[in-house]
């Protein structure tokens, strides 16, 4: 609620499964994975997304502060369940603007759309 409410289209899963075939099937601008998944933790599934697709910022999420380093290898930033939503808003703007930022002037653009998070 907290990003559709500022303007943000929110695609959700409940597995790692499901967050995968979401990233296929409808390419997000950023991706938010929590560690602790069913099934599969967010550490593999951030290593099957950036082999896909290197160029989508990834941010795990964790109540866990202190989670293996191995764990966030795959990913462009940890962010702590503990963040304020203010935090956490403003860490997500800033993945969403490095990434704009720096895509090639060729590649594909926003075109005016909703940016996507999964």
């Amino acid at each position: 609620m907290l990003f559709e409410e500022r303007g943000y289209s929110v695609l959700l899963a409940t597995s790692g499964e499901q967050a995968l075939q979401l990233f296929a099937s409808h390419p997000p601008d950023l991706v938010l994975l929590d560690y602790h998944m069913p099934k599969m933790n967010g550490h593999v599934i951030a290593q099957r997304m950036k082999a896909s697709q290197p160029d989508v910022p990834l941010a795990m999420l964790s109540a866990d502060e202190a989670l293996p380093e191995s764990a966030l290898e795959s990913v462009d930033v940890f962010i702590s369940k503990s963040e304020s939503p203010t935090s956490l808003l403003e860490i997500v703007e800033h993945l969403l603007d490095l990434r704009f930022l720096f895509a090639p002037l060729n590649g594909p653009k926003n075109g005016g759309r909703q940016r996507r998070i999964a």
